[in-house]
């Protein structure tokens, strides 16, 4: 079998519970008035971000477990009539690139990036999990620099929504910034949202903290792991599941510590062909040179 299903010229993993037709009609999903979706390259904060805005939409009482919410409202994995019957505010997730999916105006879009190695660290970890096998570093290495990976070319992904920032109903997010400063980061998200969240948030402290609390890395971690499906149709059957923790460690610096010193500078190399002009290029890079001269 395959180790990809290529559908739009895009891999995406080629496992049972990906099934080919949920992709199709996600991608041709059109959005309806209201809806708010996450999007990202995976392993770059979705799920951090999901839980943020459920937990602002909410007021702090909305934080399901994750198997329930990936199941219903991960695009790929639920299908377009999963995602149609989803009531009151509806909130959802993808890893599609801008160009892949309807837009609707009226609709809001939530976009988190991160920076290049800690991306690739986190996503080599991830995908020894879903494929349920020792994954070869190096290799992995080379199919995230030349897009033949699932998902494809992470920088393509990134620059595909960073070529429409200014757009009203789409808001970009630095999982470095998120990490960094999350009370203001999560005001901000706030704003984006609606008037009334964000004047909510500013007049009740303590609903702030709480969300601040139930949203940190260490609470995220402790409190909603993620049971995956075995690739294997006759073993997910089973009682026994693959279970995950999608927070692994969440910190800053750690891909810049497991790559060489030649991993580095062709991962540089290749940010300096795609992203040279962008604002997100020189935050990357100075927090490059901030960890080499650390």
């Amino acid at each position: 079998m395959s180790r990809f299903q290529v559908i739009k010229g895009i891999p995406f993993s080629n496992v049972h519970w990906f099934k080919k037709e949920n992709i199709e009609g996600t991608i041709d999903y059109y959005p309806k008035d209201g809806d708010i979706s996450i999007a990202s390259y995976p392993k770059t904060g979705t799920t951090w971000l999901q839980y943020i805005v459920l937990q602002i939409t909410s007021e702090g009482d909305y934080f399901p477990p994750f198997d329930d919410l990936h199941v219903k409202t991960f695009m790929e994995m639920a299908g377009p009539e999963v995602i149609d019957s989803l009531e009151g505010v509806r909130i959802y997730k993808h890893h599609y690139r801008y160009d892949m999916v309807k837009k609707n105006p009226k609709s809001k879009v939530l976009y988190i990036y991160r920076n290049p190695e800690d991306t690739f660290v986190s996503y080599f970890h991830f995908m020894e999990n879903v494929r349920e096998e020792k994954l070869n570093f190096e290799e992995f290495f080379e199919g995230f620099l030349s897009g033949n990976i699932e998902y494809g070319s992470y920088f393509e992904h990134v620059l595909s929504f960073l070529n429409h920032k200014d757009d009203d109903n789409l808001l970009l997010i630095s999982y470095e910034k998120l990490h960094a400063n999350p009370r203001e980061e999560i005001l901000r998200i706030s704003r984006f949202l609606g008037e009334e969240y964000y004047q909510g948030l500013l007049s009740d402290e303590l609903l702030l903290s709480k969300i601040l609390k139930n949203t940190s890395f260490e609470h995220m971690k402790k409190n909603r792991k993620f049971n995956l499906p075995h690739n294997s149709i006759e073993e997910s059957s089973e009682k026994h599941a693959n279970n995950i923790n999608l927070f692994r460690k969440g910190i800053i610096g750690d891909g810049k510590s497991l790559l060489s010193e030649e991993q580095m500078c062709r991962l540089r190399e290749k940010l300096t062909e795609i992203m040279k002009d962008t604002e997100v290029f020189k935050e990357w890079i100075k927090q490059q040179n901030n960890f080499s001269t650390a």
